[in-house]
């Protein structure tokens, strides 16, 4: 079987509280969109240190070394709830075949960017077609919730805004590695690697990139506290998609110990991404690689305090959460053996699919070429199954320069929409993001059975069609 890059994914075999080695760490929620100062005072009465306050949302972080905390504050007067904030164990990230660009030599190429033509996604969605309308995503801002950034990388550094940040512990926003693949990087490279006559395009290569760990870039682990901090964060700093490649590999615990904790973490998530929508964010999230049919799971029912209900597929976390786009994963079979006739549009081995839960599809790569044989593309010799993975800056290599690598995963099918909204909202400025997923929908290429089918969701993206309208 190939190696094959998956999303980051949240292990839960080790799923634990938050903690240092004298407080652990706590997602206090109020009864209400709120947090206000009094509130606070009960929080810290009842034993609890406050060290983020999201008011926006009516939820708090905080930490606190008695282990009568929990019950005390979920007492208090205005309070929804008061549970551990969990710690995740990711899998580790693993690269395919990374290479360093041949600055000297670069491919021909029908642009001068001397890894365009191993990009496969850009042709399944036409890129080139939008560009040649004029629109190249300027003007948009896309957040990168994910483990860091490779901030020197020569593709990303000019894309990068100053104001990014980093809510992992100890860890700063730009990757400080040297010889390691950084997940955060192959995303934002997706979206809006520059036209620089380098190496790789992005699909909106004039957007920016608000950069934001969630994750740790050595191990992938990363907390709730994080993401919902991220979420609002990228919404307060003018994000107007937010990409979410990120996942809980086999889902949330649906009943047993914890699960009403973890159905008060998902709610606080939810409300953090309502408040991102509210401020003209539109959240875009990886459906997931379990191979998962996720017409037939079902979901668990949660109800806030102001009475609304809804239903989360705890086995898509975060991909099912209200208000945010899911997507798929496609990918060719042997594209470097007929570059110009392959299919790119098989759904990837690995997606998650169901009706009810894909909005759209996007290229994330496969491996499901059978054969081992080597094929050669832009003056790169890799085995052929290697080209239908999805190419992309990867991070730095050993001694410290740009490098970039292959992988595969629903967290590469995100970028690749994400970027195609940008496109979007590049052409038309600020908008709602209803009316983006509008434009979405109306342009996407609807394979599959007619109308929203299991794979694709409303369609294939198509970047051509979509600021044509």
């Amino acid at each position: 079987m190939h190696t094959l890059t998956r999303a980051i994914t949240i292990a839960l075999a080790s799923f634990a509280s938050v903690s240092t080695a004298h407080a652990a760490t706590y997602i206090v929620t109020s009864k209400t969109l709120s947090f206000d100062s009094s509130l606070a005072h009960r929080i810290e009465a009842a034993g609890g240190t406050i060290t983020a306050r999201l008011p926006q949302i009516g939820v708090a972080v905080v930490e606190s070394a008695d282990t009568g905390f929990a019950d005390r504050a979920a007492r208090a007067p205005g309070v929804r709830s008061a549970v551990y904030d969990y710690a995740f164990q990711s899998e580790d990230p693993e690269a395919t075949g990374g290479v360093e660009p041949d600055y000297a030599n670069p491919p021909a190429s029908g642009d001068n960017d001397a890894f365009f033509n191993l990009q496969w996604g850009a042709q399944a969605i036409d890129v080139a077609g939008a560009w040649n309308q004029g629109y190249r995503g300027a003007g948009a801002t896309v957040a990168v919730l994910d483990a860091g950034i490779a901030c020197r990388h020569v593709d990303l550094a000019s894309q990068i805004l100053p104001d990014s940040a980093s809510f992992v512990p100890g860890e700063g926003v730009c990757l400080s590695h040297n010889g390691v693949f950084n997940h955060g990087s192959h995303v934002a490279g997706i979206i809006a690697a520059a036209d620089n006559g380098i190496g790789t395009i992005g699909v909106a290569p004039a957007a920016k990139i608000l950069a934001v760990k969630v994750l740790s870039e050595t191990t992938g682990g990363g907390s709730f506290a994080a993401i919902i901090q991220g979420i609002v964060y990228a919404a307060d700093h003018g994000a107007d998609v937010i990409n979410m490649s990120l996942g809980v590999h086999g889902g949330l615990p649906v009943n047993g110990k914890g699960a009403n904790d973890v159905s008060e973490l998902v709610n606080a998530t939810k409300r953090a991404v309502d408040y991102a929508r509210a401020r003209n964010a539109l959240t875009i999230v990886a459906a997931g690689n379990d191979g998962f049919d996720l017409d037939h799971m079902s979901g668990v029912k949660i109800c806030d305090s102001n009475g609304s209900c809804y239903v989360a597929n705890l086995k898509a976390f975060p991909a099912e959460l209200p208000n945010v786009l899911s997507i798929s994963a496609t990918a060719p079979i042997g594209w470097a053996k007929a570059p110009a006739s392959t299919f790119l549009d098989n759904l990837a081995s690995y997606s998650n699919y169901g009706t009810s839960a894909i909005d759209f599809a996007g290229p994330g790569g496969d491996a499901a070429y059978p054969g081992q044989e080597n094929c050669t593309m832009a003056r790169i010799t890799r085995p052929c199954w290697v080209f239908d993975l999805v190419f992309a800056p990867g991070g730095y290599s050993a001694a410290g320069g740009s490098s970039y690598s292959w992988a595969a995963g629903t967290s590469m099918a995100a970028p690749h929409v994400a970027g195609v909204a940008a496109l979007i909202i590049g052409k038309h400025g600020k908008m709602a993001p209803a009316e983006v997923e509008r434009i979405l929908r109306a342009s996407a290429d609807d394979l599959g059975k007619p109308g929203a089918d299991p794979a694709y969701g409303s369609g294939r993206v198509n970047a051509a069609r979509a600021v044509q309208l």
